[in-house]
């Protein structure tokens, strides 16, 4: 599979993945302008079980990095994401 490259659409408030013809996404709410809500991730069935997600993810987090955006992971596939590679905590937005 051909690494394909994320791309934001603001109106839909959410990432796209195109893969094979589908669409992988991942949507976000902005918390704070530099707070995002990462709330929901959706890969077609087709595209299930080859990695898709977790790609669409890390492009994402590498996103926010590179925009200094912190993050507030509620979709579970997210937090599950990041437990698995702890490198990404530094982008967790601590709540006071």
């Amino acid at each position: 599979m051909a690494q394909n490259k994320i791309a934001l659409n603001k109106n839909k408030k959410r990432f796209e993945l195109k893969v094979d013809g589908h669409i992988a996404t991942l949507y976000y709410e902005v918390y704070e302008p530099s707070v995002w809500l990462l709330t929901h991730t959706l890969v077609p069935d087709p595209l299930k079980g080859k990695g898709i997600g977790s790609n669409l993810v890390s492009q994402v987090l590498n996103y926010c990095q590179e925009k200094q955006i912190r993050i507030i992971p509620e979709c579970p596939f997210i937090i599950s994401f990041i437990q698995r590679h702890p490198e990404w905590k530094l982008l967790l937005f601590e709540q006071e």
